[in-house]
């Protein structure tokens, strides 16, 4: 007889992912629709962290880090995007966007900052793991 009916080891177990995936996706728009720099920095992080991580663990990507990294890769492109629509490509426009990010002239590139700075975390990241993890 059997303590547990209808529990097997062949039924797929309930994954995580999706609940961080959507409390990084409202936390990364929040910080970024209210222009908060931190709140948008983690959630930016914590959403693609959690897209590497369903995109690994159901089976279409084969490394976490690697897709980390390109996710990364892809969040410096955005970032570049709304640089370059903004017309300031400067270190001291964007610390400037940083400290007033809801200035009429800062709004695109402040944004464009805190992508950039999760896109570069998650680049860093996986990067490292990489070097760490060789492939088999």
């Amino acid at each position: 007889m059997n303590e547990k009916p209808g529990v097997s080891d062949r039924y797929r177990m309930a994954s995580p992912w999706p609940l961080f995936v959507a409390l990084g996706f409202a936390l990364s728009e929040v910080g970024i629709v209210l222009g908060v720099f931190p709140i948008a920095v983690g959630g930016v992080l914590l959403f693609g962290g959690s897209i590497a991580g369903i995109l690994t663990e159901s089976g279409y990507a084969t490394h976490l880090w690697k897709t980390s990294a390109l996710i990364g890769a892809g969040l410096l492109v955005v970032a570049l995007v709304l640089a370059f629509l903004q017309g300031e490509l400067s270190t001291t426009a964007a610390l400037s966007a940083v400290e007033t990010p809801n200035e009429p002239g800062y709004r695109l590139l402040s944004r464009g900052v805190s992508i950039g700075l999760a896109g570069v975390f998650l680049v860093g990241i996986g990067a490292a793991q990489i070097g760490r993890h060789p492939a088999r």
